[in-house]
């Protein structure tokens, strides 16, 4: 590859669906509803808290506020209806729960407790949520209330140590989880579940062998090809998803992805996968971290045909929902990069901005997703 650029922050993006859906839960549309694809929240891990960047015309970021956060603060989801969000606090061990203004200011009223939370998704029907719980191998299964507040329904076992990264097909028929820790020094596995129409997950669908540490898991817009990023094993491994929700390798997987490979995120129009690696502090001269994109062919094989981009430790990743801008997270320099996406998909830095806090982690990136879909995150 050529025409690495050195850069210094980055901004992750993570978003959710939408549906129309009964007024008596958080998944019906509603007129005084936040502009949806206009909103990047960024959570740092170090402050805590949740820091809202309002997108302008121009794809760049503008400040706005930020908001109170449990300790450790990583994934983001919202209801389908754009009204409520839930951010996993790590090392709060609970998830704190949030109004989103129409405006897309956030109201925190309250938190439930799980524990070591780490990545979260909610259900296409906008009744449940799903949080990997990193400190055993367990799933809390939350009901969404109409006015928002979580309650805990069960606790199911996700199949193998520390759930990490929570994906659910865009029909949501599928519910997909890794696992891993840095200090893994084995394979993991990603398990999958078939979801019950009434949001819970059912029996289990698939059970694949990944590589060393598992992290963010991401799935085509299509629905046809799910992704796993390594922290250890520095690369990707990429499936062709199953009309049971069975998953077969794609060709060629696993391909490289730099050093230590942890955020992952889809161009909206499914064509390319972009992988934040956040590089090797322990080693001398240490390799920077990195931006890296490849092209998903019509089999699902990943083939790297994206300039790569140097950053200190990208980390979340995300896009605006007409693809033309990436917005990326940077743990080490707490900041927000934005970049336009050429057509080509090359990246051009055109904003840096603070991330509001400090350390922005694993999937601390979101961009509120419009009301038409999924968009990727």
């Amino acid at each position: 590859m050529n025409g690495r650029s050195r850069l210094v922050a980055a901004a992750i993006v993570g978003l959710t669906t939408a549906a129309t859906l009964a007024m008596s839960f958080p998944g019906a549309a509603t007129d005084d509803a936040p502009p949806g694809g206009r909103i990047v929240y960024v959570t740092n891990s170090g402050t805590p808290n949740v820091t809202h960047f309002a997108i302008n015309n121009t794809g760049t970021l503008t400040r706005v506020s930020s908001v109170e956060a449990g300790g450790g603060a990583r994934g983001m989801a919202f209801t389908p209806d754009l009204r409520f969000a839930y951010v996993s606090g790590t090392t709060a061990d609970r998830v704190d729960m949030y109004r989103i203004g129409p405006n897309g200011v956030l109201t925190r009223f309250g938190a439930i407790e799980t524990p070591s939370p780490v990545g979260i998704e909610v259900a296409l029907n906008g009744r449940m949520a799903y949080v990997g719980n990193g400190g055993n191998r367990t799933i809390s299964i939350f009901t969404i209330r109409p006015d928002g507040a979580l309650t805990l329904r069960e606790v199911v076992d996700s199949g193998a140590a520390v759930p990490k990264g929570i994906a659910v097909t865009p029909d949501g028929h599928f519910l997909y989880v890794s696992h891993g820790r840095p200090s893994d020094t084995g394979p993991s596995v990603i398990t999958g579940f078939a979801i019950e129409p009434d949001g819970t997950p059912g029996r289990r669908v698939a059970k694949a062998d990944i590589g060393i540490s598992g992290a963010e898991t991401v799935i085509t817009p299509n629905g046809r090809f799910v992704y796993v990023v390594h922290q250890v094993s520095n690369d990707v491994y990429g499936f062709r998803v199953g009309r049971d929700g069975s998953l077969t390798p794609v060709p060629n997987s696993p391909v490289a992805a730099g050093d230590g490979p942890e955020g992952a995120a889809i161009s909206p129009d499914g064509r390319r996968l972009y992988v934040t690696a956040v590089g090797v502090e322990d080693r001398d001269p240490s390799p920077p971290g990195q931006v890296l994109g490849f092209t998903i062919g019509r089999d699902g094989r990943l083939t790297e045909t994206v300039d790569r981009v140097d950053m200190a430790s990208p980390i979340g990743i995300g896009f605006a929902p007409n693809g033309r801008r990436m917005y990326v997270s940077d743990y080490t320099d707490s900041i927000v990069n934005t970049f336009t996406v050429a057509p080509d998909g090359n990246l051009t830095l055109v904003q840096t901005l603070g991330s509001g806090g400090r350390q922005p982690a694993f999937q601390s990136l979101s961009v509120l997703p419009t009301r038409s879909g999924r968009t990727s995150g």
